[in-house]
């Protein structure tokens, strides 16, 4: 009886702290925060920019949300074993992180965006996936404010944190 009472808690514990979009969003926006020299090339040897975000973002995410609750590389479902970086409530919010300079230096890293969101949209997130930018200041600029259109446009949110 001890256990399932244990396990009733869990669930209901976990079900009361299950944020909304919105309330995601603004924790993203305001919580989260980033080393600066997360983005320098010479600190973390061997270790792409993202991935170094995507592990930065998991350890707060958790001590937040709980690890039950936060999934790195989560599969989205289909034929290509697509997998977005970070999931959050088992498929109920998705968020996708990019580094600002690999999108402003390359059309090709735009355009896989944009598939990425329109085919996580369509197979899990419905409208609950979040793209996360992440650069220099500077770098917020016309081509990223394009981007952000075309995001929101797909069913996406967009959110940048300058470094």
């Amino acid at each position: 009886m001890q256990v399932k009472n244990e396990l009733i808690d869990k669930l209901f514990k976990n079900f009361m702290e299950k944020p909304t979009i919105e309330l995601l969003k603004h924790y993203l926006e305001e919580e989260i925060v980033f080393p600066s020299s997360i983005l320098r090339s010479t600190k973390y040897a061997g270790e792409s920019k993202e991935k170094r975000i995507q592990k930065s973002l998991f350890k707060q995410l958790i001590d937040k949300y709980e690890k039950e609750n936060v999934t790195t590389e989560y599969a989205v479902g289909g034929h290509w074993k697509m997998a977005i970086d970070v999931d959050m409530f088992n498929g109920t919010y998705g968020i996708e992180l990019k580094v600002a300079e690999q999108l402003i230096k390359s059309a090709t890293n735009v355009e896989r965006l944009l598939g990425q969101i329109i085919y996580y949209n369509k197979r899990r997130y419905h409208g609950n996936m979040i793209v996360l930018v992440v650069g220099k200041a500077t770098e917020y600029n016309s081509a990223i404010k394009e981007l952000v259109e075309f995001i929101e446009e797909l069913g996406g949110h967009f959110i940048y944190k300058a470094i």
